[in-house]
């Protein structure tokens, strides 16, 4: 009997220790292990402000650790991780974009159609998340592209915003005599100076056009005066674009070394981080000599996926759930100048009112490269030959380059 006792406390000790191996223990009190969870982003300017938001979260939530994993070329990283099976629990993802179409229909991200947050978004935005009637992600802000200016260097020389094509380059004609620098590009940055000429493509090209079969760019007049506006843009950069990254050209605009900066509205803290004091605003591109017809470049910019595989799927929702109060994305939008998707959010930064203007008048169209075939890796490749036109100035081969390569991921569906 005494060895069944002996035994009996040896296996209760041996359970006592297993349990207590999952545990941690602070002062006597026995804790469960956090839950932790991953958040992925390729958004560098928002890095601050999340972790503020997922510091407040964790209070409110003392089980769960949230990991913001901030990387360059998130998407690609992405791509990436998935691939190999490694999925972060909660990620960055575009609503109509090949890459979401296709994950969604696989079975990668989970169904948030019945989740109560999806309806404190506009569901004029929400609704871009809809495959085969349900809903894979949620929109948190809209993205908007414009031409930051600076209003010192406006009023110092008496320029008018433009609003015509030709006006603009009037502007550009003026302070380029002037002897100051009309327009800043990241031409180092592939990434980020592309939106410049899609800019151009979003506000002459209808969406409907991707839906062919064959494109011939090379015979496409569209096409050619696209490319030709851009060639004439490339005349009044700053002399060492090819030199200038993002952050560089984020600087020098901050420093009032260049009049204008044709970027989305992801750009503004890293500006104000640079010069609070600048005295700066944004108007809507004027892309064609229409300006009724001229809309404003943008999309969803954050907007939020959980991946199937998660092991704690109910405390990432819940965290989807926090970020989509209106306090909490009021703060987001606060912080970023973005657009909030989130339902009663106030646009509360002046120098978008005339961008906000022009998306309440429904003059806004969404980033054509969400509509193509091929996804990222479509996108990369725009923008590398994007990168090498600008370089070269060679509109026939950037037209063959992106003929070729839309018909290539056209028929390779």
């Amino acid at each position: 009997m005494k060895s069944l006792y002996h035994l009996l406390g040896v296996m209760l000790v041996i359970l006592l220790s297993a349990c207590e191996s999952s545990h941690q223990v602070d002062g006597g009190n026995v804790k469960k292990e956090k839950i932790q969870l991953e958040f992925l982003s390729q958004k560098l300017e928002t890095e601050r402000v999340f972790n503020q938001l997922i510091q407040e979260f964790e209070q409110q939530h003392p089980s769960i650790d949230i990991h913001q994993v901030v990387v360059p070329g998130g998407m690609t990283v992405l791509k990436t991780r998935i691939a190999r099976g490694d999925i972060p629990d909660i990620f960055i993802t575009y609503p109509i974009e090949q890459d979401y179409l296709i994950r969604a229909e696989r079975g990668y991200l989970l169904n948030l159609t019945q989740e109560d947050f999806i309806h404190h978004i506009d569901p004029h935005i929400q609704n871009r998340y809809l495959v085969n009637g349900k809903m894979y992600g949620v929109a948190l802000t809209q993205n908007a592209v414009g031409v930051i200016y600076n209003k010192e260097l406006f009023n110092e020389y008496h320029l008018a915003i433009p609003k015509t094509w030709d006006e603009f380059i009037m502007v550009m004609d003026k302070l380029k005599a002037a002897g100051k620098i009309p327009l800043l590009m990241p031409n180092k940055d592939a990434n980020q100076t592309s939106v410049y000429n899609l800019n151009l493509v979003a506000n002459e090209i209808n969406n409907r056009y991707w839906g062919q079969d064959s494109f011939s760019l090379l015979k496409d007049q569209t096409w050619r005066e696209i490319s030709e506006k851009t060639v004439k843009t490339l005349s009044y950069v700053q002399a060492n674009s090819f030199q200038d990254d993002y952050f560089a050209v984020n600087r020098k605009f901050a420093n009032g070394e260049g009049a204008m900066y044709v970027m989305g509205t992801w750009a503004l803290p890293e500006i104000e981080k640079y010069n609070p004091a600048l005295q700066y605003g944004i108007f809507p591109f004027p892309a064609t000599n229409q300006p009724e017809q001229n809309k404003v470049l943008g999309g969803v910019d954050i907007g939020l996926a959980i991946s199937a595989d998660t092991k704690h799927p109910k405390e990432a929702k819940e965290f989807l759930a926090f970020l989509t109060e209106k306090k909490v994305a009021q703060r987001l939008s606060d912080y970023e100048g973005s657009i909030s998707a989130v339902k009663g959010v106030k646009m509360n930064k002046q120098q978008l009112k005339l961008l906000n203007e022009k998306i309440v008048e429904g003059k806004s169209v969404n980033w054509p490269n969400h509509y193509w075939s091929g996804g990222t890796a479509a996108e990369s490749d725009f923008r590398k030959y994007s990168s090498q036109f600008y370089y070269d100035k060679d509109i026939d081969a950037f037209l063959s380059n992106l003929e070729n390569m839309f018909n290539q991921y056209k028929h390779s569906k």
